[in-house]
């Protein structure tokens, strides 16, 4: 599948309580690397604080090796230092462009956003492989 066409034909897609963040990264695993990876999120009931403690506990984080330079696949967990609500974010990182990380948010849907406009967002993101 080409990538390039994949993420175009995705982008503007609006965000939705089942079109959110980590439902993309599971539609991009498996469309374009063939991972099959948990639906272990989203409730909406939760606190920031769980939601953090939701992605950072869960086991299937065992099959993750966290790396400090992303490569085209890795799974982008983000967070807004001091934010108060909703802190915690998702994405997947393709080498298209220079590199970026597609996601998809309230605000923007999903979008295709390289590590500057990342920044510009207030968004600070980790990396991770899945095994």
């Amino acid at each position: 599948m080409d990538a390039a066409a994949y993420v175009s034909a995705l982008q503007g897609r609006p965000w939705t309580t089942t079109n959110h963040c980590w439902a993309l990264v599971l539609e991009v695993q498996r469309d374009l690397f063939g991972r099959v990876l948990p639906p272990f999120l989203i409730d909406g009931r939760l606190t920031a604080r769980e939601l953090v403690a939701a992605f950072h506990g869960h086991e299937e984080r065992r099959n993750w090796r966290q790396v400090a330079v992303p490569s085209d696949g890795a799974v982008v967990l983000m967070h807004r230092p001091g934010s108060p609500s909703r802190a915690i974010h998702a994405g997947v990182y393709l080498a298209l462009e220079g590199g970026g990380v597609l996601h998809a948010d309230e605000q923007a849907g999903v979008t295709f956003d390289g590590s500057a406009d990342l920044l510009v967002r207030g968004w600070r993101a980790e990396f991770f492989l899945p095994l």
